[in-house]
């Protein structure tokens, strides 16, 4: 209902849009082989199961099976296969590294609450180039390319301050002007120290 809701909001076509709440891989599969869809999103992965394996949902032998039963299914099938997975604090992905190795691309979607601004980057990615960044806004038409990046990341206008400087790091093969800001003061201890 809440997916429904947002796709009315923003406007967006949803007469060939099917949903299913299963976590079985083979029912997943068995109803995808009627429907018969181009693609396929699994939220998430670590969630799904198989019942031939008798361990629970998320470990590394339903993660690695079922992972893997996707993958022979979306190469007979010709489906292309989103797999949504959680990530850990440090932004790999949390389980069985086999899963790193069933995938022909791998990207974090990421973001502060705060902050309308997302970034999406590759981590993986079999058919073109990795550690590349998009920058996108959070609109109410949804998520939309930032065309100029560099202009998050700069606060000040043309006045020149003291303790500021721009510089030009690389992400991926874009250029990003950033900000740097160092502020400096004299301090009555014998040894200073850094806040």
């Amino acid at each position: 209902q809440q997916v429904a809701m947002r796709a009315h909001r923003l406007g967006l076509p949803t007469a060939n849009l099917n949903m299913l709440s299963e976590t079985s891989i083979e029912q997943i599969c068995l109803i995808a082989e009627e429907e018969q869809p181009k693609l396929m999103v699994i939220d998430s992965i670590q969630v799904m199961h198989m019942a031939d394996i008798q361990s629970s949902p998320g470990s590394v032998a339903q993660v690695r099976e079922t992972a893997a039963y996707l993958t022979r299914f979306a190469k007979t099938r010709g489906v292309a296969i989103v797999m949504v997975g959680h990530v850990t604090k440090d932004g790999s992905l949390a389980g069985p590294k086999v899963l790193e190795h069933c995938i022909d691309c791998s990207v974090l979607l990421d973001g502060d609450a705060d902050s309308r601004f997302r970034t999406l980057r590759s981590h993986k990615n079999r058919f073109g180039a990795v550690n590349e960044l998009g920058v996108f806004a959070m609109t109410e038409q949804g998520l939309r390319e930032v065309s100029n990046p560099s202009a998050i990341f700069l606060s000040r206008g043309d006045e020149v301050t003291s303790g500021s400087s721009v510089m030009v790091v690389w992400e991926g093969t874009r250029p990003l002007l950033v900000e740097i800001q160092a502020l400096v003061d004299h301090s009555m201890m014998a040894n200073p120290r850094r806040v």
